[in-house]
């Protein structure tokens, strides 16, 4: 079993589905293979390109009224952080008890597990993505709009949580802002309010305010909120034209993403043509609002899965629960180990969890 599923994330791990760039086509051999893969155990194929990288691959076999869920994008191997690889990044390598390679937990080894349990199940669907990674996925709201879903009673997003069962986490929200000023020579007065690098600082100065201010016992992190780029003006003794600011937000499950947008945006003082926002996402919490965990909760019961605490990362789970199916998140791996340089997952984490699926495939 556990050579099967080395094998297979082996396969995975040499197929560069870095995102961005996002260069992912159907044609790939990663799509060729996983097709005949499937194929060769009677699953229907169906393989959509909706361009741009976005790559939906659903496989069904017999009656299954669980669907699996992952995406097979990767975070990048940076230029400035391949020469800190100890492994190479795009080749499994076993040390011990630990699978390395870019996407080994985050998340191809859940993949390879499933690619092992086609082969002798009689009722299993999974539905691979490549937009999860990068900004403006679609492939999943795609997936759910176009296709009848009703046959699935859960749905299990195999994201990395240490093979237990997430059933909250927070929303989340991506934005790009451009604050506009006036360009001129530094002494002058207008400095001071016509810069546009000081109109972005004052409202990230009360944005900061605002996620703090959500702060308890209970949230001790708030409103998760990350400034990730601020690119803008020329030198010194200018005055900055312009200035654009890229920010993530995770919010507590149980608060709107969209009211905390509209929250955060109202900060923003400049004019109306000063200042230009767009939202990259907005994504509901899990449970999507109107949903509850009670089904979700019976579903782990029932299958004997240990549930684990609610997390701060968001996943697509949030999806499928704002469209009506209860989700949960189970995967191997730690999060604490996606993204990071020598990326890695215990093989013996591998084995647990194609054991739960197997489990709840067969039941």
């Amino acid at each position: 079993m556990i050579n099967k599923i080395l094998k297979y994330l082996d396969f995975l791990i040499q197929q560069d589905t870095q995102n961005p760039p996002r260069e992912i086509y159907k044609e790939d051999k990663l799509y060729v293979q996983l097709t005949k893969h499937f194929e060769k155990y009677q699953f229907n194929v169906e393989i959509t390109d909706l361009g741009d990288g976005h790559v939906i691959f659903y496989a069904v076999k017999g009656k299954p009224n669980v669907l699996f869920n992952v995406h097979l994008d990767t975070v990048p191997v940076t230029a400035s952080t391949i020469e800190q690889w100890q492994q190479k990044p795009f080749q499994l390598t076993l040390v011990d008890d630990k699978a390395y390679g870019r996407g080994s937990c985050d998340i191809k080894g859940a993949a390879a597990c499933l690619m092992t349990l086609a082969e002798d199940c009689e009722n299993l669907a999974v539905v691979f993505t490549s937009d999860e990674e990068g900004a403006n996925g679609c492939c999943v709201q795609t997936f759910i709009d176009n296709n009848d879903l009703s046959q699935y009673q859960q749905v299990i997003i195999a994201e990395p949580t240490n093979s237990q069962a997430v059933v909250s986490h927070r929303g989340y929200l991506s934005t790009y802002i451009e604050f506009q000023g006036a360009c001129g020579h530094s002494s002058m007065a207008i400095a001071l309010h016509e810069n546009a690098i000081h109109k972005a600082n004052q409202w990230l100065s009360k944005a900061l305010d605002y996620a703090k201010s959500h702060v308890s016992k209970n949230n001790p992190a708030g409103i998760c909120f990350n400034v990730g780029v601020i690119k803008g003006g020329e030198k010194n003794n200018m005055i900055a034209e312009k200035v654009n600011l890229d920010f993530s937000a995770r919010v507590p499950s149980g608060m709107s993403s969209k009211q905390v947008f509209e929250e955060l945006k109202a900060y923003d003082n400049s004019s109306h043509s000063d200042s230009h926002w767009r939202a990259g996402m907005i994504a509901p919490p899990l449970p999507a609002d109107g949903q509850n965990e009670k089904e979700s909760l019976e579903f782990c019961s029932t299958h004997n899965i240990q549930v684990a605490c609610a997390v701060d990362f968001w996943t697509e789970a949030a999806l499928f629960s704002q469209a009506g199916f209860p989700s949960i998140v189970l995967g191997p791996g730690d999060i604490k180990q996606a993204h990071t340089i020598d990326e890695w997952v215990y093989v013996s984490e591998l084995e647990k969890t194609v054991e739960i699926y197997r489990k709840v495939i067969q039941s």
